[in-house]
């Protein structure tokens, strides 16, 4: 499990109880059990925890383990005294415990002295790079001891420069991207609440995937997406270019026949349209973050020939409707690391198997591809992984709701997701925005009115997870 998987479970959590601060306990009681299996009690213990949710489980096992213990801690704050909501919303619960906050080099090196066993709950996970001051010098403080370390959910500093080296890590929900018995020393492994629903059915923390802006970027450094469609049926390719920007790329390229080209050129005011041919095509392809194909594509000579200059340009691809029954007639090898998202008898027509989940993961699995089969509960499988995406409207079974799927997809693949996560995330917004149109105008929207909820549907989400203040 990653930091954003992490981030993931904790807004799913939140979202379904409204309240974090019980896993908080549920955490801290995790790492008092451990401490007190390990080493029993009469002992002296410090507690070094840091400003953020790491340093409150760590205060919440303070206060559990006061009670048979010597408990002090030290508490490194922000540079104006800030910690975290729950974190204070631990030391008010704490009677025991001696705190000590922001302690100078001196302070630190004395109660690393007094101490018999060290809890590490100063950093969470996420810490990438140099390690930066007051942590570096207390974390190599830390390791000079030679004294038992109980780091909390990960060593602080683990994918750093500097890292503590404690002889127990007590984790939770599952082992952390990174931790072995090398760095973490003896791996404790807690369930602290997060059920498997959770883990396993889309929800607002799928958001955190969602690539922020760098403020140092420019234009192409967002991704540009490349789209086939709508050669025959031209709605379709309309309404996925649209819905595409909703991702976010920079730029979105399409590319239709001649015939076709009046009409894109007319409805597609902040995308860019060209006139297919092969060399224009391999051009573009070149350029791209990632491609779309099949929206009312149709299966013409034209359509096979893009399709393998799609296949030979190794990019990452959405492909939907008319180039999912070009591979599924094998006309096309199936392509890694692509996102396919076929209804029911489409997944018939690529794999040849009946459309459920366990055919879906053993397909993706076989083909090292991404499956987004589509249904009243989207199934989102890479074969590894398998995440349900529930909710949406009965009108969502009208004309070019799979479209705006597609397209969406396809932007945020270009914005720099990987396919799995974009796939789940394209799933949800798209029956999320959904929902709300019902919720304000009944059946009474059609496809455009949900490609103009995306955007909304997704600051509401994207907020959820990046709180301000």
């Amino acid at each position: 499990m990653d930091f954003d998987e992490s981030r993931r479970l904790d807004f799913n959590y939140l979202e379904k109880h409204r309240d974090l601060f019980p896993l908080m306990k549920n955490a801290g009681k995790a790492v008092y059990e451990s401490i007190k299996d390990f080493y029993g009690g009469g002992k002296n213990v410090l507690f070094v925890c840091g400003k953020g949710n790491n340093g409150g489980d760590g205060l919440i096992a303070a206060s559990l383990l006061s009670y048979e213990n010597r408990v002090r801690i030290l508490l490194f704050t922000g540079p104006e005294g800030q910690i975290g909501e729950l974190p204070s919303m631990a030391i008010r619960e704490m009677k025991n415990a001696s705190i000590i906050k922001n302690p100078s080099k001196d302070a630190v090196k004395n109660e690393l002295g007094w101490a018999e066993v060290i809890v590490d709950a100063l950093l969470g996970t996420g810490i990438k790079g140099n390690m930066r001051e007051p942590y570096l010098s207390v974390i190599q403080e830390i390791n000079r001891t030679g004294k038992p370390v109980i780091s909390v959910d990960i060593p602080s500093g683990l994918g750093s420069d500097v890292a503590i080296k404690p002889k127990i890590t007590v984790t939770f929900t599952d082992i952390k991207e990174g931790m072995d018995e090398s760095n973490s020393g003896e791996i404790v492994l807690k369930n602290i609440g997060i059920d498997r629903s959770l883990i396993e059915n889309a929800g607002r923390g799928d958001m955190v995937f969602f690539p922020k802006y760098d403020p140092s970027t420019h234009k192409g450094m967002n991704g540009r997406l490349l789209i086939i469609g709508g050669w025959e049926h031209h709605g379709a390719g309309i309404m996925c270019a649209q819905a595409s920007l909703r991702g976010l790329p920079d730029l979105v390229e399409v590319l239709v026949p001649e015939r076709k080209y009046d009409v894109f050129a007319s409805r597609l005011t902040d995308q860019m349209v060209s006139v297919y041919d092969e060399d224009i095509m391999k051009k573009l392809a070149s350029k791209s973050t990632a491609i779309l194909a099949g929206p009312g594509m149709g299966k013409s000579y034209e359509a096979v020939r893009a399709m393998e200059i799609i296949q030979k340009s190794g990019k990452y691809a959405v492909l939907d409707a008319d180039a999912i029954r070009i591979t599924g007639e094998a006309i096309i090898p199936v392509m890694e690391n692509a996102i396919y998202t076929p209804h029911s008898e489409e997944f018939r027509v690529l794999s040849g198997y009946e459309a459920d989940r366990e055919n879906a993961e053993r397909f993706a699995r076989e083909n090292r591809c991404v499956i987004l089969l589509k249904g009243r509960t989207d199934i989102i499988t890479d074969g590894k992984r398998t995440i349900m995406s529930s909710g949406g409207t009965p009108r969502m079974a009208t004309g070019g709701t799979g479209d705006v799927l597609a397209g969406l997809a396809a932007g945020l693949l270009a914005r720099g997701m990987k396919p799995f996560r974009a796939a789940v995330l394209a799933s949800m917004i798209n029956k999320k925005a959904a929902e709300s149109l019902e919720k304000f105008s009944g059946y009474w929207w059609n496809t455009s009115d949900l490609i103009e909820n995306l955007g909304p549907t997704m600051k509401e989400y994207y907020d959820y997870v990046n709180p301000r203040g």
